[in-house]
């Protein structure tokens, strides 16, 4: 009797304990300021319904602690609510994060301001096509500390923020100089078992140490399926690459397969998953519905 009233207090424990993230609609006068800054058009991909607030507790870089605040895609948000969460409970500090109408949508402005943001209807940086902050899909965490860099074809790098190439060093620990703060390298374990397995940090140029994401295909394929589906789908995504690292560990990322390559298999196809949705969803969401069956062959290249 006294083990079963142990456990059962436990659990107890476990199921309350505190959260320090939480999520919400975005009110009508939200949605009109984010159109009159230019964050929200009528032409972006995803519309205010689509998306949520997720307001969170985080140490600042002084030990204080802040409220911030970030828009993402429905269908992500109660893993982004679940990422800062344990960024704060390990006291991960985050400079600021505002909401990206703050900076009227001018991403430069918000990175000179070491802003934490996530969605924004805008492009590439020097591209045409849409950044996938214009699905709710994609993060940039602490820009000052996690520069985005670029260089020209005889070798010189840029950084945003300027202030940023104090960062080029990517070392936490050096000797005779403070323990670094803020790097993304401390918690792309934490973001990529919630879901945003793919940082900026992996690329070869531009490097853009700030930066998290879902894949595009993810990205086009959950603002094409309703709220419900699109959520569904996600969990299934994050239950997916949790398993993979529980059984075979998080050192073979590189040789990752990722589950719209399981579910693609499964369908036998190589279309992308957006596509077979609109053409037939049914099919997809069967996929999606059953039991994903995990090995290292189906995890791992």
């Amino acid at each position: 009797m006294k083990k079963n009233r142990l456990l059962t207090a436990l659990a107890l424990f476990f199921c309350s304990a505190p959260s320090f993230a939480n999520i919400s609609n975005l009110t009508a006068g939200q949605c009109q300021a984010m159109i009159g800054k230019g964050v929200m058009s009528t032409k972006a991909p995803v519309q205010c319904d689509r998306l949520r607030n997720v307001t969170f507790k985080h140490y600042t870089f002084n030990g204080k602690t802040a409220t911030g605040k970030l828009v993402v895609l429905d269908a992500v948000a109660s893993h982004v609510e679940r990422i800062f969460d344990e960024l704060y409970q390990q006291g991960f500090p985050i400079a600021l994060a505002k909401p990206i109408e703050y900076y009227a949508g001018n991403d430069n402005k918000s990175m000179d301001a070491n802003n934490t943001s996530a969605f924004n209807y805008r492009p590439i940086v020097g591209k045409s096509s849409l950044s996938l902050h214009a699905y709710g899909a994609a993060i940039d965490i602490n820009p000052l500390q996690n520069p985005f860099v670029e260089f020209t074809s005889w070798g010189t790098a840029t950084f945003k923020p300027l202030k940023g190439h104090e960062y080029s060093n990517r070392m936490l620990q050096r000797l005779g100089k403070e323990d670094r703060k803020g790097f993304a390298e401390e918690v792309i374990n934490i973001f990529a078992q919630n879901g945003f397995i793919y940082w900026g940090g992996y690329w070869d140029t531009p490097i853009d140490f700030q930066h998290f994401q879902t894949s595009r295909d993810m990205a086009y394929l959950m603002t094409a399926m309703p709220t419900k589906e699109a959520s569904l789908f996600f969990n299934h995504y994050v239950d997916w690459v949790q398993s993979c690292q529980q059984n075979y560990g998080s050192k073979q990322m590189n040789k990752f397969k990722d589950y719209t390559s399981y579910l693609q298999t499964e369908l036998k196809t190589t279309t992308s998953l957006n596509r077979l949705y609109k053409a037939n969803p049914n099919a997809v969401m069967q996929a999606i519905n059953k039991k994903a069956h995990v090995s290292q062959s189906r995890c791992f290249k």
